[in-house]
């Protein structure tokens, strides 16, 4: 019942952060022009706004966040680590150097698909050397995968620097990609994000019923028949792949995927069946409330929206961090 519940309270949330982010921006929308004109579009100057500005970006970021707060709670069922987030395994860190490397040759001013082309392909490669560096050992375990990811992504995050270090004049249009951003959010980006991410995070939802004894042990798992090793690779090679999207389309956002698996945690219990149905809607909901701050904050230029979620989720992840202290103390 609390479940179901809670899901219902964040589809509502989810709907009315839509129409509280198609209100706001430069110019202000009133609530019943909204609701017209999302059902009735014309070709006046708020259709425009609605359908060929805000709608898009809006949508980018629904599925972007709804992507790492799923990818977050995989992650943390499957190295059973509750600070494992999409980032820790490198994926971020190889979609970033895919990026700034089709900056740095050029391909960013041919197209502007190249930008995620290069990301997603970089996150891609990343997650396959992560499993073959796991791999060495003989044994696909959650701690060497970790540890690998760990390992991967401060390397890569080292030639990042290095080629930030030698674009010089284009070094602010890298740093500002890298911070996270929807502008410039297009329907075919969405339509992308839409058919790979949505499936994926279906068939996460289905497996996730196998996540459930792999939280409480190998073992455990293994005596319920599950192969632990498969079972791994696919959620990790899923999680990876709406991570990677994610960053090729919106940049580095950070604290989504950690904080509000932890928060859905604590309202309903580690049952990620639950958790995900619930998580899907309230990650979409804070990805499209923090980007609506981020481009209404100023006037003059709009603040990159993983500035907005590192300034709310820190805190709030810090307070989950003492309360867990305390709960356990």
């Amino acid at each position: 019942m609390k479940s179901g519940l809670l899901l219902i309270i964040s589809i509502v949330l989810f709907f009315f952060s839509i129409v509280f982010s198609l209100e706001i921006g430069a110019v202000s929308i009133p609530l019943i022009s909204v609701m017209v004109k999302l059902f009735h579009p014309g070709n006046d100057v708020y259709s425009i706004i609605i359908w060929q500005l805000r709608m898009p970006r809006i949508l980018l970021a629904a599925i972007v966040g709804a992507s790492l707060t799923v990818s977050g709670a995989v992650m943390q069922g499957l190295f059973r680590n509750p600070l494992a987030d999409p980032y820790v395994t490198g994926t971020a860190s190889g979609a970033a150097l895919g990026a700034t490397i089709s900056m740095f040759f050029g391909f960013f001013y041919i197209s502007i698909f190249f930008l995620p082309l290069f990301a997603f392909v970089g996150a891609l490669l990343t997650t396959l050397i992560v499993l073959l560096i796991s791999s060495i050992s003989g044994s696909l375990k959650s701690e060497n995968m970790l540890l690998a990811g760990i390992g991967t992504s401060i390397f890569l995050s080292a030639f990042v620097s290095l080629l930030l270090y030698l674009l010089g004049k284009d070094l602010l249009t890298v740093f500002y990609w890298l911070m996270g951003s929807f502008s410039g959010a297009t329907w075919t980006e969405v339509y992308i994000m839409f058919f790979v991410a949505i499936p994926t995070i279906a068939i996460i939802g289905i497996m996730s019923l196998d996540l459930d004894p792999m939280m409480l042990g190998e073992d455990h798992a293994y005596s319920l028949g599950i192969d632990v090793k498969k079972v791994r690779v696919i959620f990790f090679i899923l999680a990876s792949l709406i991570t990677g999207l994610s960053v090729a389309f919106s940049g580095i956002i950070g604290f989504v995927g950690l904080v509000i698996p932890h928060i859905v945690r604590i309202l309903i219990g580690p049952k990620n069946r639950h958790l995900i149905a619930s998580a899907i809607f309230i990650g979409a909901s804070y990805m499209v409330i923090a980007d609506t701050i981020s481009r209404s904050i100023s006037i003059i230029e709009e603040l990159p929206v993983g500035i907005v979620t590192s300034m709310i989720g820190v805190p709030v992840f810090l307070f989950l961090l003492v309360r867990e202290r305390n709960y356990w103390g």
